[in-house]
């Protein structure tokens, strides 16, 4: 199995205002407009380089026990892969199954496996066409 590329990185942050605007600031970034993901007990911002902030969307949901737990900081290392099915079947081969698979309305599609089984980083594999959907669209 090849790696494309990284897509993006995700991190937690308790503060999605704060977040955006330290690296606005810093490095000049450029981020979407938040958007509420209540399935996922998210909210999320990502800018043209990879880098996106995931804030809780609940005060008591996973992602929020989840800062409380482990802290701020790097969540899902995401990754961009030609063929979701080959590659997930490599996976499970070594014993690594997804936890979620899931097929977007943007055309992309994905795996997500447990950190448990990946030193403790949610690793993200994602399949689409040319650029990711949301950093065409800032374009």
């Amino acid at each position: 199995m090849k790696i494309e590329c990284i897509d993006h990185v995700a991190i937690q942050v308790s503060d999605l205002g704060k977040a955006i605007k330290l690296f606005s600031d810093l490095f000049g970034m450029k981020f979407t407009e938040p958007k509420s993901l209540p399935d996922l007990d998210a909210v999320s911002t990502i800018e043209g380089n990879g880098i996106e902030f995931v804030a809780p969307y609940s005060p008591n949901g996973p992602t929020s026990r989840s800062i409380k737990k482990r802290g701020e900081g790097l969540s899902v290392l995401s990754l961009k892969v030609a063929n979701m099915d080959e590659a997930v079947t490599h996976m499970e081969a070594h014993g690594i199954k997804p936890i979620v698979r899931f097929n977007s309305d943007d055309k992309v599609k994905g795996a997500i496996f447990n950190p448990a089984d990946m030193f403790g980083v949610m690793v993200e594999f994602v399949e689409y066409e040319k650029k990711h959907p949301i950093v065409a669209a800032q374009e």
